[in-house]
């Protein structure tokens, strides 16, 4: 079922009764977080690490989150594995390094060793133990569900939470043709920040804000103007009119600086759109579409709103996928372990590298944009940092995600007053109403 409950937001599916109050208690509350770790994180699917990241037999990655640790294998056989990340023998954490490849996965705190599929193999003194040894199947890792899709690999502990193609529902089918698989991974990065994980994900789940902090937006965007989609399971997206002006603003008579450094790449001339710089976005995917081949870029399999939109979805609970035709970011909010006040924010930065065989094939001279992009480039090493470092100008994560680090501490401290009892919520801001009521459905709230 699919209706409509405002001029910009479609409800996809069934929602679940709305209006719970997002009370300041989501945010701070150690009781809540207890609750997220028992009733929430072991119910869900999540996305575990880039599929490109586990592709040989012994190659793993380790997430974090909350109280959990989890490993994702490529097992010798070639399927992946996920378990968790705890020894059958102590208790000890198993891998400590959050990315490499081993043929052996060994506890260094007695020496347990499993292969990448998380079966037990190595014992030591295994004659010692009652019974005249371990059984090494029933002591193998504890084992968790794993799937792959969009070039993503997610997890779920429970054996009842639908399959992930289920889970994620339409996300699949709108984010599928932008291939992430095929962009190049640039940046890899977690920051520490001084505030809930959901606070820092409903900054990404409203448009409210981005004249106030974002000014930089009014340029290149339309943010009054998208439209929202709320999916069952709490999955939101938005589509934002690119190559356009704010509508709310006065428009100018010539394209600004953007305007200006998008229409020569795609070998249109900027004064042609004197006094008509609202013309530019309708003209822009027959432009791309020209000037592709040359750049190395091949466009045809995009419809026109691709070609100039931005679209952002956000998968429950915790991950953000913003996709265009030539980049992409992955970003995930992990919670602190014990401290409702803290959490993990991992961005992923793709890029769409161009590609000199489409200009052969079309017959044109290759002219990338930017030569630099041309050549292979390295997977980044995961850089990890705090938030003071991008406040005092050390880090960067882009300068959108910079302006709202800057103040999403303030949200968090404003959360604990006496004076603040739950968020007051307007229509634009529709997503994150769905999300919380769907975070209470999924911990039992009535």
């Amino acid at each position: 079922m699919t209706t409509k409950v405002s001029s910009s937001t479609t409800v996809h599916g069934a929602p679940p009764a709305p209006g719970q109050p997002v009370t300041a208690e989501r945010y701070t509350s150690e009781k809540w977080l207890a609750r997220e770790n028992t009733e929430l994180w072991p119910k869900v699917w999540q996305f575990a690490c880039l599929e490109r990241d586990v592709t040989e037999p012994g190659q793993y990655v380790v997430l974090n989150i909350g109280r959990e640790s989890i490993i994702v294998s490529r097992a010798n056989d070639g399927d992946l594995a996920a378990n968790f990340n705890v020894c059958q023998h102590r208790g000890a954490r198993v891998l400590t390094n959050d990315r490499g490849c081993e043929q052996r996965f060994t506890c260094p705190y007695h020496g347990w060793s499993y292969r990448p599929d998380g079966r037990l193999i190595v014992v030591p003194d295994n004659p010692r133990f009652p019974g005249g040894g371990v059984d090494r199947a029933k002591h193998s890792l504890k084992k968790l569900r794993v799937a792959s899709a969009l070039g993503m690999v997610w997890v779920c502990a429970h054996p009842d939470t639908e399959p992930l193609e289920g889970y994620l529902g339409p996300l699949i089918d709108r984010i599928a043709p932008y291939d992430l698989a095929s962009m190049t991974l640039v940046g890899d990065q977690t920051v520490t920040l001084a505030c809930n994980w959901k606070a820092v994900f409903d900054n990404f789940q409203e448009l409210y804000h981005v004249e106030h902090i974002h000014p930089q937006h009014q340029e290149l965007f339309d943010c009054p103007s998208a439209s929202v989609d709320l999916f069952e399971h709490g999955h939101t997206g938005v589509t934002i009119e690119g190559h356009t002006l704010n509508a709310r603003l006065p428009i100018a008579d010539e394209p600004n600086f953007y305007q200006d450094r998008q229409l020569r790449m795609f070998g249109a001339d900027p004064d042609d759109y004197r006094g008509r710089v609202l013309d530019i976005r309708a003209d822009i995917p027959e432009l791309r579409r020209a000037a592709g081949p040359r750049l190395g870029w091949d466009y045809d399999a995009f419809t026109d709103e691709q070609l100039t939109d931005i679209e952002q979805y956000n998968a429950f609970p915790n991950t953000m996928i913003t996709v265009q035709p030539d980049d992409a970011l992955i970003a995930r909010a992990r919670p602190h372990p014990t401290d409702p006040n803290w959490c993990y924010w991992d961005k992923f930065t793709f890029l769409r590298q161009p590609d000199e065989a489409v200009a052969r094939r079309h017959g044109v001279p290759f002219e990338p944009h930017n030569p630099a992009h041309v050549a292979p480039i390295a997977r980044p090493e995961h850089d990890e940092f705090d938030q003071d470092d991008i406040i005092e100008g050390r880090k960067t994560m882009g300068i959108t995600i910079d302006q709202d680090v800057h103040y999403i501490r303030d949200v968090q401290a404003g959360m604990h007053s006496s004076g603040f009892d739950a968020s007051l919520l307007c229509e634009e801001e529709a997503r994150i109403q769905h999300y919380h009521d769907w975070l209470g459905d999924w911990l039992g709230e009535e």
